[in-house]
């Protein structure tokens, strides 16, 4: 299977070199000219550490490396069983990419957009090769995270999802299966988890090192929501969520956050802070931030609750993902937390049933 892949940054260098290291001759097409000596020596870095601690041999580091090969147009592209587009999140590049990419195609070449929250039927909309055209959202580092989202638009067709899932197994990933909706499966509970982080910090209510102590003591997060935000970058972590604004008022970017975002300035993080004495409430704001979005997600049926719990294990490092906390707390408890968040907001109050345990 020949892949090719658009956009060398964080997610497109990371697919290319994990695709790479798992047999795959890859292409990756970049209009930025310092883009290919920069994805070799980030592919050399990685490797170069996985043969240190045994992930891989010399010799397949060495082999992962040559099989990475820049295109100077897209034109050189030609050929390629699969096209992962990793551009900018935003839907006119996606399309005038996809418009500038058709020449080229193969009559049976597939493509996937890397979208972490737009509509893949909005990015595919008018496009003759619809049928050939899915999401598969990685997430980051995706050289290293094993989740990636399968996401089947109105047209695409069940022989495309057959073949993505067989390039996805060929380099050993996790697929979760999810309906074509903003912010997918994953991202739709995440972006307001950390959206609401930045409305708590906004109010005055907490400092962004008391947010994430009570993000990692009270929910069981590896990172909390400022140390993760500080890795995606403010400004890429606001426009995601922007892009699920659509979905009602509790889904409004946080001003904070979009002024964060402006300078894609990192958050400052204290060392040492513990929990606040409001901790009970910043809990409580950060737990119906991840239930409201989960709870809708189950009533519009987008991805299966049990394999959405696992993803967040392995995308986000979550103790427990977002129905296995909510089964944590006790009902009267949870219900008071999502009522509250959407009297704030002004947002309809979902359905509050959960899905049984595995």
């Amino acid at each position: 299977m020949k892949l090719a892949v658009i956009g060398s940054g964080l997610m497109g260098g990371g697919i290319a070199l994990d695709a790479a290291r798992h047999g795959l001759a890859v292409q990756v097409y970049d209009a930025r000219p310092e883009s290919a000596d920069r994805l070799r020596e980030r592919a050399a870095g990685v490797y170069a550490r996985w043969v240190k601690n045994g992930r891989m041999t010399q010799a397949a580091a060495d082999t992962a490396l040559g099989a990475i090969v820049p295109a100077a147009t897209l034109a050189d592209l030609r050929g390629a069983d699969i096209v992962i587009e990793a551009v900018f999140e935003d839907l006119a590049v996606k399309r005038d990419l996809l418009a500038a990419l058709a020449p080229h195609m193969g009559t049976d070449t597939i493509v996937a957009t890397n979208t972490s929250a737009l509509r893949v039927g909005d990015i595919a909309e008018g496009f003759a090769f619809a049928d050939r055209i899915l999401g598969l959202h990685y997430f980051s580092p995706a050289e290293v995270c094993p989740l990636v989202e399968v996401v089947r638009a109105r047209d695409t067709s069940a022989a495309t999802i057959a073949r993505a899932l067989a390039f996805l197994a060929e380099t050993r990933r996790t697929p979760l299966s999810c309906a074509d909706t903003p912010g997918f499966a994953i991202n739709r509970f995440f972006c307001p988890y950390y959206n609401e982080a930045a409305r708590i910090v906004e109010a005055g209510l907490a400092t962004p090192a008391q947010v994430d102590a009570v993000a990692r003591e009270r929910l069981g997060v590896a990172a909390g929501p400022f140390t993760v935000l500080n890795l995606i970058g403010p400004r890429v972590a606001g426009h995601a969520m922007a892009n699920l604004s659509q979905l009602g008022p509790f889904y409004t970017v946080s001003p904070a956050l979009i002024a964060q975002g402006a300078g894609n300035t990192p958050y400052a993080i204290e060392d040492g802070a513990g929990l606040p004495t409001n901790a009970d409430l910043i809990e409580e704001r950060l737990l119906a931030a991840i239930a409201i979005p989960a709870l809708e997600l189950l009533v519009e049926r987008v991805a299966d609750p049990q394999e959405t719990d696992r993803g967040a294990l392995m995308a986000l490092k979550f103790r427990q993902g977002p129905y296995a906390l909510m089964r944590a707390y006790p009902p009267a408890r949870l219900d008071a937390a999502v009522a509250a968040s959407c009297v704030r907001h002004g947002h309809p109050v979902p359905r509050m049933e959960l899905p049984a345990d595995a």
